[in-house]
């Protein structure tokens, strides 16, 4: 929180003429304040944002700034080490995660660098916007339901009551801090338990929004449902050589990609 205060005074101590922060949602606050969606690295991200926001008030003709807010990544879905990697399970693709009846707003890594340019491109209305994007509202069920039509392979959602989650792969990264800096002994400090049952709860009770006609309007090419990111993720994997999203979440070559979050930058070499 203090550096991105800091890169935010910078840059307009320095001249910069347009400032975009990536945020995350202020899911607290969005709830709130009720701490059962208390989720550190976003609640941090959002605190920001709306600190950026708030400054820009009185410094928006000197230097402009928007928010691009974005969420899980669709990606994070098909990846090792992210709080929703799939497992195969007696040949069937298995999503094991606390989601309930809810639904997570996957935004597409692929559209994220549209959207930033977008802000750039149209600074007059991008000056003080908070620009939240996603494909859908993504049911995990809905996303078992595509992936079997887009692939040929059986899939499942399993919906996981939290303590038997925390029991599961994460077992290891329970107990240890979000903050890879953190003091565990601290009380004030966050466990990754506490830090992604948040996360978990933000979406499972719908807790987050997203304005879809809005982003219609800005990205009319825009990714709109799991199922047409499957479909392209699946005939690029192939493009590319890495193989079909069957192939890819096979635990024999789920493990070998590099991973799709900061954990080497965050100096993570366990757990998440």
């Amino acid at each position: 929180m203090y550096w991105a205060i800091r890169s935010y005074e910078i840059a307009i101590e320095e001249g910069v003429k347009f400032f975009v922060y990536g945020n995350l949602d202020y899911g607290l606050k969005q709830s709130g304040y009720d701490s059962r969606f208390r989720t550190g690295h976003y609640d941090g991200k959002g605190r920001v944002g709306e600190w950026i926001l708030f400054q820009n008030q009185f410094n928006r003709e000197r230097m402009g700034a928007a928010l691009l807010t974005t969420g899980p990544y669709m990606e994070m879905a098909f990846s090792a080490m992210t709080p929703m990697t799939p497992s195969i399970e007696c040949g069937v693709a298995t999503w094991r995660v606390p989601l309930g009846m809810g639904a997570v707003p996957h935004a597409a890594l692929e559209d994220c660098g549209y959207y930033a340019r977008w802000l750039f491109d149209n600074q007059s209305r991008a000056n003080g916007m908070d620009l939240a994007v996603a494909i859908e509202h993504v049911e995990y069920g809905k996303l078992a339901e595509a992936f079997e039509r887009v692939t040929g392979h059986p899939a499942r959602y399993i919906d996981t009551e939290l303590d038997a989650y925390w029991s599961g792969p994460l077992k290891a990264a329970a107990s240890l801090p979000a903050g890879y800096n953190a003091d565990p002994h601290d009380k004030s400090t966050m466990s990754f338990r506490d830090n992604f049952t948040g996360f978990w709860n933000l979406w499972k009770f719908g807790i987050v929004k997203r304005d879809y006609a809005l982003l219609d309007e800005i990205h009319p090419t825009r990714i709109r449902s799991v199922e047409s990111w499957l479909r392209r993720e699946e005939e690029l994997g192939k493009v590319q050589g890495k193989g079909g999203l069957w192939e890819r979440i096979q635990p024999e070559n789920l493990f070998k990609s590099p991973p799709l979050l900061k954990l080497s930058e965050d100096r993570r070499k366990g757990g998440l």
